[in-house]
């Protein structure tokens, strides 16, 4: 009698056992399909700000400004061996009003920014990743009397580009110029910025 009692309460205990372990395992599989739901619609939302038309895109006044991305930048081949010709349509806006965005990576002042580089992606100088090429980077001076508080968040610069090279150390570490008349904090899904943190291609250029 006492070995079939015992044989019950083992028994017992292994349907317990079981339950928990494949509760457990529920639990977890739940987690898993959440997570995996949450990502699929992030995935979906980033896709579809990457495929809708011009014509749907936020407002974003600009003014006569003429929106340039750094996939545009970047056309110009920059080789301080080869003298590779700077292209038309780079050329064609010197000294013309234009409109970019990207982050702020200031040179010395923190608060009354008067200069910074203005790069693609926010990791400027992160000793594990490659600093961008003189052609990746535009350095920003304010107009004359201006300054910006340093932010962290994407921007748009508006003002007038050069194609001007800035040395540091003897080291050319850019090759565009803007004289900002106006930095401003942007919207993250910026059709510019998703873009550029997805690492694709701006269609349509200028």
């Amino acid at each position: 009698m006492k070995r079939k009692f015992l044989s019950s309460i083992g028994i017992v205990i292994g349907i317990v056992v079981i339950n928990v372990i494949i509760s457990a395992q529920h639990s977890e599989k739940e987690a898993f399909a959440s997570a995996l739901k949450k990502l699929r619609a992030e995935h979906r939302e980033t896709r579809a700000l990457l495929e809708e038309p011009a014509s749907s895109k936020p407002s974003t006044s600009l003014g006569t400004a003429t929106r340039i991305t750094f996939n545009d930048l970047r056309e110009y081949r920059f080789s301080r061996k080869a003298n590779n010709p700077i292209p038309d349509k780079l050329k064609a806006l010197q000294g013309k009003e234009v409109s970019l965005a990207g982050y702020m990576i200031p040179m010395s002042e923190a608060l009354d920014v008067t200069e910074f580089m203005l790069v693609q992606m926010p990791f400027f100088g992160c000793c594990y990743s490659v600093p961008p090429e003189p052609n990746e980077t535009v350095m920003v001076k304010m107009q004359k009397g201006k300054s910006t508080p340093y932010v962290y968040t994407p921007i748009r610069v508006t003002g007038k580009f050069k194609i001007e090279e800035t040395k540091i150390d003897g080291f050319v570490v850019s090759v565009y110029e803007i004289e900002a008349s106006q930095v401003k904090e942007t919207d993250p899904k910026d059709k510019d910025v998703i873009q550029h943190q997805a690492g694709t291609p701006t269609p349509g250029g200028f």
